[in-house]
């Protein structure tokens, strides 16, 4: 029997797991962060008198939202995935 070459693979496959959690906590992070941005767009929204800037304003709230909601159906077809392997 060749350890080498399983040794090799083992060391693959760990590379490869370490690579996917990795993407998934860049994901994670990247949810947190628009999560504050809609936060700070919401409070900063409040105080705005002109209309084009609160359009502007709701706006962005409206893209980090349709971001978070792509990032999460992405995290979920993963799940689903590692379930059927």
């Amino acid at each position: 029997m060749d350890f080498s070459k399983l040794n090799l693979e083992f060391s693959n496959m760990q590379k490869i797991v370490s690579n996917y959690n990795e993407i998934l906590n860049k994901i994670n992070c990247k949810i947190k962060n628009n999560l504050k941005l809609i936060s700070k767009y919401k409070s900063k929204t409040n105080g705005i008198k002109n209309e084009i800037e609160k359009d502007i304003n709701n706006l962005h709230i409206t893209i980090l939202k349709e971001e978070i909601d792509f990032l999460n159906e992405l995290i979920k077809e993963e799940i689903q995935n590692e379930k059927n392997v």
